[in-house]
């Protein structure tokens, strides 16, 4: 989970939870022991731990180019 993780980060994801939340967001950082934040908005970030997240969605790819 912390690869998948560090992977989107900067991204904008959508993250499930064990109880059925949906958090949507920016993957802001990741604590590679304990969990991942969210950008869910200019001023909230919020820690999701690692043993809640069920599933990890990316939302919207980054484009790369060669220029």
């Amino acid at each position: 989970m912390q690869r998948l993780a560090m992977a989107y980060q900067g991204d904008l994801v959508e993250v499930r939870d064990r109880n059925g939340q949906v958090f949507r967001g920016i993957a802001d950082g990741v604590n590679q022991r304990r969990g991942m934040f969210l950008r869910t908005s200019p001023l909230r970030r919020i820690f999701i731990p690692f043993f809640l997240i069920t599933s990890i969605f990316l939302l919207s790819r980054r484009r790369r180019g060669f220029f």
